[in-house]
C-alpha cells in the first residue's frame, strides 16, 4: 500500500498549493487596485484598456508580472 501513501501526499501537497494560489490571486488583485486607487488616482486603468490604450495595458500587465515576483518569492 505505500501507492496509496504516495497519492495521499500528492493530494495533500495539490491542495495546498491550490489553495496557496487562489490566495495569492486574490491578494494581487486586491493589490492592483490599491494601486489603481491610491497610486494612479488621476488614471482609469480600466477605462484607458477598453480605449485600446496599449501602454496602459503594458503597465498593467508589468505590475501583474511585478506582484507575482514579489508574492512568490522564497526564503
Amino acid at each position: 500500500m505505500p501507492e496509496l501513501t504516495l497519492i495521499r501526499a500528492t493530494a495533500i501537497s495539490l491542495s495546498v498549493h491550490l489553495f496557496f494560489g487562489v490566495i495569492t490571486l486574490f491578494v494581487g488583485a486586491l493589490a492592483i487596485r490599491l494601486i489603481d486607487r491610491f497610486v494612479l488616482k488621476r488614471l482609469d486603468m480600466e477605462a484607458e484598456i477598453a480605449r485600446g490604450n496599449l501602454a496602459a495595458a503594458v503597465l498593467a500587465g508589468s505590475l501583474w508580472i511585478a506582484l507575482a515576483m514579489i508574492l512568490t518569492k522564497s526564503g
